[in-house]
């Protein structure tokens, strides 16, 4: 259990959201209109990284100081895809309204623009239980580094101690950590339960309806 909560933030892909098939959609088209190969396994092995450095990582020296052109590529794709690429999560507005109930402020952090992730959580309908919003271009580091949930905390005015990032990613949990929150582990996305078991997060659950039960 985790008492004396008064803060939740989410990352938003493999938390609140499936988006998988939209990201590799937007990745594959990417990489066509460049004229690269599309690995869409060494792309999901790498979400939780920003944009930049998955695009560093995926492509040749040739392209690593063209990762600002690169990523707005990546987003014209992202943006121009229905929004049936993407969907809920089990249990996620139902989690999200209980919380709020609660009274526990909600916030998200997320390495998409604040702009993307407003616009998905708006479609899906599930925008309006959040207290911020803080994306890639909202700090100058996107996470592993932990600028997001040092913002959001300053925002908020909430005590590290008094917050809980839930991430599904090593990646985003090293930023709580580094950011010295509470941290959830979730296994709805891409990391498997063994790796995020290797960032020693405060708890691992298995479905954000346990949310309920354990934060209080």
């Amino acid at each position: 259990m985790l008492k004396g909560i008064r803060l939740i933030i989410y990352d938003l892909d493999g938390v609140l959201i499936d988006s998988n098939r939209a990201i590799l959609e937007s990745f594959r088209r990417t990489m066509a209109e460049i004229g690269e190969p599309f690995q869409p396994e060494a792309v999901l092995e790498r979400l939780g990284l920003s944009l930049y450095q998955i695009f560093r990582e995926l492509l040749p020296a040739s392209y690593h100081n063209k990762v600002e052109d690169l990523r707005q590529i990546y987003v014209k794709h992202f943006q121009s895809l229905d929004i049936d690429y993407i969907k809920l999560l089990p249990d996620v507005p139902e989690t999200l309204a209980e919380m709020k109930r609660r009274g526990f402020m909600q916030s998200l952090a997320t390495n998409k623009t604040v702009t993307e992730a407003e616009r998905i959580l708006i479609d899906l309908g599930v925008a309006g239980n959040f207290d911020l919003l803080v994306g890639f271009l909202s700090v100058k580091k996107p996470k592993p580094e932990p600028d997001m949930i040092l913002y959001t905390l300053e925002r908020l005015g909430i005590d590290p101690l008094e917050a809980v990032l839930v991430d599904d990613t090593c990646v985003g949990l090293t930023a709580g950590l580094r950011a010295d929150v509470n941290t959830i582990g979730i296994t709805t996305g891409n990391n498997t339960l063994e790796q995020l078991k290797t960032v020693e997060p405060t708890v691992i659950i298995n479905g954000i309806r346990e949310l309920t039960r354990i934060i209080t």
